[in-house]
């Protein structure tokens, strides 16, 4: 969107980022359960709070670049470069494999 000057392109480009980005979150999700095992609920607790802190950083900083820089086009360049990046650590997680060390024993 750095490189695009018009509003309605700004607009299309924007929900098409956002619709992708919901298209995604199923398979994080699924993936916290997978790779979670007995500590699931803790897997998709560590994953929403990252979320959530990088969020609020992202929010912060983005306001301190704008004014650091007075361009707008660097904070997008580098929430596009994060966005690689995790899209990238995503694809390094083998989701067969648990983080339970033990196998769960049925209930006697």
């Amino acid at each position: 969107m750095a490189l695009v000057h018009g509003k309605a392109a700004v607009v299309v480009l924007s929900t098409l980022g956002f619709g992708m980005m919901d298209l995604m979150l199923p398979s994080a999700w699924a993936l916290c359960l997978a790779i979670g095992g007995r500590s699931s609920g803790t897997a998709t607790g560590m994953m929403n709070t990252a979320g959530q802190a990088g969020g609020f950083l992202c929010t912060v900083l983005f306001g301190y670049i704008v004014e650091a820089t007075g361009s707008y086009d660097a904070p997008l360049w580098l929430i596009a470069g994060m966005v690689l990046i995790a899209a990238f650590v995503f694809l390094q997680i083998d989701c067969t494999r648990s983080l339970d060390a033990e196998p769960v024993e049925a209930a006697a």
